[in-house]
């Protein structure tokens, strides 16, 4: 009878603490609605992620990424920043959170401090095409031409397939 008891004891006491069936594969769909093509649903799954208290430090900087694109995407620019900006505070190694924050900055008209994080993110990746070429749209839209010019040849030599933008 104990030995029973202590089996039907224990059982109950695993299933707090490791997540059942269900449970865990709720926790993948949150995983890929989080990365998914839905803003709206991105930014639930990715929220979720971030409240649960589960997740890894490298975890937590993915989800603040992906829903600060889902953000971006639905135009929230304010909130993409914050949500880029905690991304990075958590990998400050993360070249493309830097760069998706310069394209935020950029779309709020913030051409400076989106050229401050295309060269963070250049910085850590120095043949990173897409944040040399972000870059040199940035310096273009404060008609800094030459060293726009610069900036898309730079971007052409690290990423062959890239073209210049149409004017």
């Amino acid at each position: 009878m104990f030995r029973r008891w202590s089996a039907v004891a224990s059982a109950a006491l695993l299933s707090t603490l490791s997540p059942a069936p269900a449970d865990a594969d709720s926790w993948t769909n949150h995983w890929i609605r989080c990365r998914g093509e839905d803003p709206i649903r991105q930014i639930r799954a990715c929220s979720a992620l971030i409240g649960s208290r589960r997740e890894t430090q490298a975890n937590l900087a993915r989800a603040h990424f992906n829903r600060g694109h889902a953000f971006t995407e639905n135009g929230e620019f304010d909130r993409a920043i914050q949500d880029f900006g905690r991304a990075l505070m958590l990998d400050p190694d993360y070249p493309d959170a830097f760069n998706s924050r310069g394209l935020a900055y950029v779309a709020r008209g913030e051409a400076e401090k989106a050229i401050q994080d295309f060269d963070r993110a250049i910085a850590l990746d120095p043949n990173y095409a897409i944040a040399i070429y972000n870059r040199a749209l940035a310096v273009q839209s404060l008609g800094r031409a030459a060293e726009a010019a610069q900036g898309f040849e730079n971007a052409k030599q690290a990423g062959p397939r890239l073209k210049e933008p149409k004017e």
